[in-house]
């Protein structure tokens, strides 16, 4: 009987296992599956269910009240039969405002890590000086994609995204070389 017990609880622990080490605790997506507008963002789900990163994958920590939405690794994605390099990248969703992630990181981050705005997104990002506008942070991020560790904290959010963390207020998306 014991044994059957030790079993038991196996196999109910062993599914969360898979994500307990995660980057960040994943968002529920039970109510999105559950919403036709939002069928695209199941294909998010399928990708986490096939890699979540590590919970050390990232040299920038996941914001502690976030829940991962999205993540990618660094490869190759083929679309139409052409190559695209994939960065490692990660969303995150908060129900906290943006003035409360963006002190986080400052206090988290350290030296190297500067802050700046453009287009309604508050940029974090590591270079070793400021650039002198938002704008020419925006140029030198598509420039050179994946170049440069940085973080766009944004309120943009999609109607979906409240299925995924219900009272989301802020999206994080995390764009850093593994560790």
């Amino acid at each position: 009987m014991k044994k059957f017990f030790l079993y038991l609880i196996w196999i109910l622990l062993l599914p969360n296992q898979a994500y307990a080490s995660s980057y960040a605790p994943l968002a529920d997506f039970s109510a999105v599956r559950q919403n036709a507008q939002c069928q695209l963002t199941t294909f998010q789900e399928s990708f986490l269910k096939n890699w979540t990163p590590p919970a050390d994958y990232f040299m920038v920590p996941a914001y502690p009240q976030a829940k991962l939405a999205s993540a990618i690794p660094r490869g190759t994605a083929n679309i139409k039969g052409k190559n695209y390099q994939t960065f490692p990248s990660a969303i995150l969703l908060s129900s906290d405002p943006p003035q409360a992630i963006i002190a986080f990181y400052k206090k988290t981050l350290g030296r190297g890590w500067h802050q700046t705005d453009d287009h309604g997104l508050t940029y974090i990002y590591r270079m070793p000086r400021p650039v002198s506008s938002g704008a020419a942070l925006t140029q030198h991020l598509m420039s050179r994609p994946g170049y440069t560790p940085h973080i766009a904290i944004d309120t943009d959010l999609k109607p979906c995204d409240q299925y995924l963390v219900p009272g989301a207020k802020t999206r994080i998306t995390v764009v850093a070389a593994p560790r």
